[in-house]
């Protein structure tokens, strides 16, 4: 069936109703669900637990709901941006059909304005949206959506901050299955909580994520170079004037010319020496005193090429034990020095070889202010 023409949604299936708060619907919570049905729960609730990402969040909510109760249909709403539509809708079966659909569905959902009259709500019945059956079988947007995706009842859970929708999920029966019964509904309002801890879980490391991705594209092109080391001593970022300025350390003036600073990318010997003295230095504290490291700071010349510098200090989450500290390497080229004009030329060099200059996440701007926003984007990146 192709998408419906714009008149087919003309007509509203119902005028929207704002219910007080004894008209709501009184789900209490219940003690925790029979043996028998916690048994079936266990496996999924633990894959919800570990959920880190969409897909696996997903694929546990999936997996739980349907273990709870029998639905035709499960879909999980994320991504909302005030009251408006979810910006990721996760449906199972799936429903393979063009973005013109998905659009007209949107504008013609009776259920869209139901929630904004109703803020703060977190269950409802489709039943108490939609118009009587015999009306509601004969509207549009039963014909033109709901009867080809298989349902004509349901209940939606949702998820709110203060008075926006953050998340949602509903099942679906169709129109051979029976409406969900108090006790079907008891359990899906006992896992309700559950849910939203594994999605507030997944949206903050989605939002801490993004927030590190601008600050990193925030400092990609500033011109002081930056290494953060991991505890294992391995790299886990350089901006490009730091794979320049370690070009350089590495391979010195004339053989850098040659070299593209990303593909030759590797801490410079002498640096990573510092980071271990740093880090035992670190295991040799008390460990209850970890939260609150000094500024450890240990500067390093290069052996052969005086006018390469860098400075390497400890990085600590003061909030936050559980992460392990890691080394922060600010480079630079003390200006006139042989070194320098060294760098100049193979910075000209690679990067004209070089579509973008190279580049592995993003860097720092000025020796403090750089070196502030870099320590905050890493003291927030989950790892």
């Amino acid at each position: 069936m192709g998408v419906a023409s714009g008149a087919l949604f003309m007509q509203p299936l119902k005028q929207v109703r704002r219910l007080s708060s004894s008209a709501m619907p009184k789900v209490k919570p219940t003690p925790p669900p029979a043996p028998a049905l916690l048994a079936r729960l266990h496996e999924p609730m633990l894959a919800l637990h570990a959920a880190l990402e969409t897909d696996a969040l997903w694929k546990a909510a999936q997996a739980l709901l349907r273990a709870a109760v029998p639905a035709h249909r499960v879909t999980l709403f994320l991504g909302h941006l005030g009251m408006g539509e979810a910006r990721v809708v996760l449906t199972d079966p799936p429903i393979a059909r063009s973005a013109e659909w998905y659009e007209a569905r949107g504008k013609a959902n009776p259920f869209t304005p139901f929630i904004d009259a109703n803020r703060g709500r977190k269950f409802y019945r489709f039943e108490e949206v939609l118009p009587p059956r015999r009306e509601w079988l004969k509207s549009d947007f039963y014909q033109g959506f709901a009867k080809e995706e298989g349902w004509d009842k349901g209940v939606s859970f949702l998820f709110w901050a203060q008075r926006e929708v953050t998340a949602m999920f509903s099942l679906y029966r169709s129109p051979k299955e029976k409406a969900f019964t108090a006790e079907e509904e008891a359990a899906l309002y006992w896992l309700y909580p559950y849910i939203g801890t594994a999605i507030t879980r997944v949206q903050k490391l989605h939002t801490e994520r993004q927030a590190r991705r601008s600050l990193e594209e925030f400092n990609k092109h500033l011109p002081v170079g930056l290494v953060l080391v991991a505890w294992n001593l391995k790299a886990e970022f350089a901006n490009h004037e730091g794979q320049r300025q370690c070009l350089l350390w590495n391979y010195g003036p004339a053989e850098a010319r040659a070299l593209n600073p990303r593909d030759s990318f590797a801490v410079p010997a002498p640096v990573l020496v510092a980071c271990e003295g740093l880090k035992a230095a670190v295991q040799a504290r008390n460990p209850k005193t970890l939260t609150l490291l000094p500024g450890d700071v240990e500067s390093v010349s290069h052996p052969m090429l005086p006018g390469l510098r860098a400075q390497v200090s400890v990085h600590n989450n003061p909030g936050s034990a559980l992460a392990r500290p890691r080394f922060l390497v600010v480079l630079d080229t003390r200006p006139g020095s042989v070194a320098a004009g060294g760098l100049a030329g193979a910075v000209g060099e690679a990067a004209a070889g070089s579509p973008g200059g190279g580049g592995e996440w993003g860097g720092v701007a000025d020796g403090v202010v750089g070196v502030v926003c870099f320590g905050a984007l890493w003291g927030m990146a989950p790892r």
